[in-house]
């Protein structure tokens, strides 16, 4: 029974949800993670010295977050610091109480930063772009003293259970693999880069808008009057090449042959004198599959004509994740409503004495609703 009488359960929610998957597991090595993408940045300011003083397999990372990074300033406070997405990602959970934000990126792969003083925009489901500012460095979770915590992971599922650290390698150029021993890589200074492909002048893009989960296909033209040689373009990594492929001043991608999952659009154009510039477009998400029902809580009891709050498990979505909830109290097993709530949680009105139906209906972010279900059966005592 998931019955409460108590203001709504926000901070319960994220936390329980944060901390259902912390299991113990057994360590692994870099090379059972070859090939993981995305390629990672530094979660850390540009260009400045930022120290690692507390490395893998030592203290507090010895579990399912072996290999993890404790990063303090070397010039000036680490407090209040800006914090940058590591890779291109969704929003995953936000856990306010220990400071700790966790994205979802390709390829099963998320990556966590913790003790944040506040998460900026923290809205489940919401696109960030790599180098994005996600929050502040704080020391939420008592962890001694002022840090970010950083850690990447793989996950199985929409709940991301099973998770397990991986060995961190950077696009600076900093690979960090297991070398034996507590507080691994520990001293060692880091520096983040600013460098990031972006739109720039030559090459405009129309058609989608950065950021957005589509539920649908869209076409992204690209053009520019400089390019007039033509292009070449590819999802998710720079189409090099002799020659373009495009031998026109403008082209377009559908954003489906992508297929689900969040994405990112770069396009080589050359100029008549065969100079080349490469910019990118996005990250933009396409996911068509509605999210996964949440399981049934069973029965339900409370005191007829009063209020109660009645909180489920979250449904699960493997993509632009679950936006909220259609709900429908009442007496028919096929009944459905309008009325939404963004959370898995209600404040259940007065009802009268008898017997009634709990249905939700999950709706992810690209808009994809899942099947309505019989999650409780409430029980109205007089």
């Amino acid at each position: 029974m998931r019955l409460r009488s108590s203001r709504p359960l926000r901070r319960w929610l994220a936390l329980a949800f944060f901390f259902a998957a912390l299991v113990q597991t057994l360590p692994l090595t870099a090379a059972d993670h070859a090939g993981v993408a995305p390629e990672l940045w530094l979660p850390t300011p540009p260009g400045e010295q930022w120290r690692i003083i507390q490395g893998y397999a030592c203290g507090t990372h010895n579990g399912w977050d072996r290999y993890s990074l404790d990063l303090v300033r070397v010039d000036g406070p680490s407090a209040g610091a800006p914090v940058r997405a590591a890779a291109d990602g969704v929003i995953f959970v936000w856990a306010r109480r220990s400071g700790t934000l966790i994205l979802r990126h390709e390829g099963s792969l998320y990556t966590m930063y913790t003790h944040m003083q506040h998460a900026e925009n923290p809205q489940i489901g919401r696109i960030v772009a790599r180098g994005e500012v996600i929050g502040a460095v704080g020391d939420r979770g008592s962890p001694g003293m002022v840090h970010l915590h950083f850690t990447a992971f793989t996950a199985e599922g929409p709940w991301a259970r099973n998770r397990r650290s991986v060995p961190l390698r950077f696009a600076e150029g900093y690979d960090l693999p297991e070398i034996g021993g507590c507080n691994q890589h520990g001293g060692r200074i880091v520096v983040a880069s600013s460098v990031r492909l972006s739109k720039v002048e030559g090459i405009g893009f129309a058609g989608a808008d950065i950021g957005r989960w589509y539920s649908s296909d869209v076409r992204i033209e690209f053009s520019g009057a400089a390019m007039a040689a033509g292009y070449r373009a590819a999802w998710g990594a720079d189409p090099a090449g002799a020659a373009p492929e495009m031998t026109t001043p403008n082209g377009s991608m559908n954003l489906a042959g992508a297929g689900e999952g969040l994405h990112t659009l770069f396009v080589r154009g050359w100029d008549r004198n065969g100079r080349q510039t490469v910019a990118t477009f996005g990250p933009i998400g396409y996911d068509i599959t509605p999210p996964e029902p949440p399981p049934a809580i069973g029965l339900i009891s409370l005191k007829a004509g009063k209020e109660a709050l009645i909180s489920w498990e979250p449904a699960g979505d493997a993509a632009s994740g679950v936006a909220g909830y259609r709900i429908y109290i009442g007496s028919d097993p096929g009944g459905v409503s309008e009325w939404f709530v963004p959370l898995p949680e209600i404040e259940a009105p007065p009802l009268a004495p008898g017997e009634h139906l709990l249905r939700v209906q999950p709706i992810d972010y690209a808009g994809n609703a899942g099947e309505w279900v019989t999650i409780a059966r409430i029980v109205a005592q007089p």
